[in-house]
């Protein structure tokens, strides 16, 4: 049977005003108790972001990791897992260390993820976590190549009530073959990928129920731009608004990168992007794993929220 780690000298501090977390004084690669696990999603719920630093991870413990918090997703793309298909290679470098020009495809999709986002929201069960390990990172001191989060609780607290009620009905249409309208020198989006994502609409408002009903904004800007039930320019406009705002310095953190940080994100509350760096001067080598969501994402008029309040009544 095996054992696990129960860890009670660990210390999380905060990174900064508007999210994050750093813990200090784990060790990864061992398995944590089921205790351990639950005192980190709380502290993910609190802070959005937790950076676990100087880890030594393969990536087979990176999985056993990813997998106490919950069962993992599987990546859409054929063609960028690595060892598994649970494992997304995040890299302007091949799998076998080849530095890409900024003309391949898998490099290009890097600049799809430079755009404001939530992983997998392209999905009717969006993720709940991602954890991204560092294996390559930029140089201290090199311009750019940092990741970037907003805090979409914040953001939604700090809207005009008038905006907020524009909102509320409001949904936005997510689709995974988006990116190829960003950079259309992408290639077309294959039949298995069209089968495993198919388009989607979320709430722009995205409800809570683990948090007492507590609202977030929820959109993205790498998987779609338009609003259901609006005009096609007047939801764009709408949209390009909810970018600037979320884009403050009062909701977001830049996360400067050390070789073997593992960052963990709430993808329910959080959106991220990566910040632009000279790709054919820096190599830039990342692992991801996402785990799964537990459901659909619930807006103002769900059923269950809606249930929620009356019994609340």
């Amino acid at each position: 049977m095996e054992q696990t780690t129960a860890a009670t000298d660990y210390v999380i501090s905060p990174l900064g005003d508007a999210l994050g977390a750093e813990v200090t004084g784990l060790d990864l690669t061992q398995p944590l108790s089921g205790e351990t696990i639950d005192e980190l999603k709380k502290a993910i719920g609190r802070y959005g972001v937790l950076c676990f630093r100087k880890q030594a991870l393969s990536e087979a413990q990176q999985i056993e990791f990813s997998k106490q918090w919950g069962p993992l997703e599987d990546f859409p793309e054929e063609d960028k897992t690595v060892a598994a298909a649970t494992v997304y290679h995040v890299a302007n470098v091949s799998a076998d260390g080849q530095s890409l020009p900024e003309t391949d495809f898998r490099v290009i999709f890097q600049k799809v993820n430079a755009r404001w986002h939530t992983d997998s929201s392209y999905r009717y069960v969006p993720a709940f976590v991602s954890l991204l390990y560092g294996i390559e990172v930029m140089p201290k001191g090199a311009p750019g190549g940092r990741t970037g989060f907003s805090n979409m609780i914040k953001a939604y607290a700090a809207l005009p009530e008038a905006l907020k009620d524009e909102i509320e009905p409001l949904h936005m249409v997510h689709t995974y073959e988006f990116g190829r309208r960003l950079f259309p020198e992408l290639p077309p989006v294959s039949k298995h990928e069209k089968e495993s994502v198919p388009p989607v609409s979320q709430p722009l408002v995205r409800v809570h129920p683990d948090r007492g009903n507590e609202r977030s904004l929820y959109f993205t800007a790498n998987a779609g731009n338009e609003i259901s039930g609006l005009p096609l320019e007047e939801g764009q406009a709408l949209h390009r608004k909810l970018v600037e705002h979320i884009s403050q310095s009062e909701f977001t953190y830049f996360h400067e990168w050390e070789k073997g940080d593992l960052v963990v994100w709430d993808n329910r509350t959080m959106l991220h992007k990566a910040e632009a760096y000279d790709m054919s001067k820096y190599r830039r080598v990342f692992r991801r794993t996402t785990v799964a969501g537990d459901g659909p994402v619930l807006g103002p008029y769900s059923r269950a929220v809606i249930g929620n309040k009356r019994a609340a009544k």
